[in-house]
C-alpha cells in the first residue's frame, strides 16, 4: 500500500450499488480503500459459475438476487449479518491472483484474532469464517 488504508462501514447495500461504488473508486481514486458492509440475500456468479450444477433454489423463491459479475469463480451467496470486505487497493500487478485473495485473507484473520475472534479457514469454502472449527464439524 502506498497510503493510509481508508475503511468505511457502509450498512446494509445492495450488491448492485456496493459494485458500482467498487467500479468508481477504482476508476477515480487513487488511495486504497476497504469497504465493510452488508448485502440483503444475493447470489452472484462469476464467468465460470455452474448454475445447472451448484445453485440448489431458485433465488427468486429465497428472496434473492441472481446476478452475472465480471470475475471467475462459481457461485457466491452475500446475505443480511454476513460482514463482507471489499478490499480496493494496488497490487502491483497481482490483480485478480489466488494469492492476492489469500493475503488479504489472512489480514482480515490476523485483525479479527486481535479483537479476540476465533476466525480462519475453511478447506473448500473461500473466505473469513467465524469460529471454522464449529462451522466445519456442523
Amino acid at each position: 500500500m502506498s497510503g493510509p488504508l481508508r475503511v468505511r462501514w457502509l450498512g446494509r447495500v445492495a450488491y448492485r450499488e456496493a459494485l458500482d461504488l467498487q467500479r468508481r473508486l477504482c476508476e477515480r481514486s487513487t488511495a486504497d480503500h476497504l469497504l465493510l458492509l452488508e448485502h440483503d440475500h444475493v447470489f452472484t456468479h462469476g464467468r465460470h459459475g455452474d448454475l445447472e450444477r451448484n445453485l440448489r433454489c431458485d433465488p427468486a423463491d429465497v428472496g434473492a438476487e441472481l446476478i452475472a459479475v465480471d470475475r471467475g469463480g462459481d457461485i457466491t451467496y452475500h446475505g443480511p449479518g454476513q460482514l463482507t470486505g471489499y478490499p480496493i487497493v494496488s497490487t502491483d500487478g497481482a490483480k485478480g491472483s489466488l494469492d492476492h485473495v489469500r493475503r488479504v485473507e489472512a489480514v482480515v484473520i490476523d485483525a479479527l484474532t486481535s479483537l479476540g475472534i476465533d476466525a480462519g479457514r475453511l478447506d473448500g469454502y473461500p473466505g473469513v469464517w467465524v469460529d471454522p472449527a464449529r462451522v466445519d464439524s456442523e
